[in-house]
């Protein structure tokens, strides 16, 4: 719901404030090379190669087999405290390679956004995350109508 509450008010700002979305397109669009030079940057960072590393750790020893139940049979029931400590600890790592990568993603996409919908890139960028947001609850739906049975 927020992606969609975030898209809508973008496409709102696009057709009743057109000035207003006429200079957040430019700002955004002045700073599209600084935006692509930071994501090039970060590519390049020991830090975030490390954070890689880190992510791919984290997902494959710690989140997969705690999703999939494997921490259930292994560990004793005392040591819940352990999982869900694991878990939380787990998470900024998480949220931070996933800001990262959307920040080299928002990067290349503002550029074919500007492309694909000149003088309307604000209104198409609520129609993408709109759509992004429905595609999840449509999936929620999904999972409640056949995901019971």
């Amino acid at each position: 719901m927020f992606t969609e509450i975030i898209g809508i008010t973008l496409a709102y700002i696009e057709i009743r404030y057109k000035p207003f979305a006429n200079r957040i397109e430019s700002r955004i669009i002045d700073s599209e090379d600084n935006i692509k030079e930071f994501a090039y940057k970060l590519l390049d960072n020991k830090f975030f190669s490390a954070l890689i590393t880190l992510f791919v750790i984290v997902i494959f020893f710690f989140e997969i087999p705690y999703f999939a139940g494997f921490f259930d049979e292994v560990l004793p029931p005392d040591l819940k405290g352990l999982q869900n400590t694991l878990l939380w600890l787990t998470t900024p790592v998480v949220i931070l390679f996933i800001l990262s990568l959307c920040t080299i993603f928002f990067s290349e996409f503002v550029g074919w956004l500007n492309r694909f919908s000149e003088g309307h890139a604000i209104g198409a960028l609520g129609v993408v995350i709109t759509s992004i947001g429905l595609l999840g609850e449509i999936y929620q739906v999904l999972t409640i109508l056949y995901g019971s049975k």
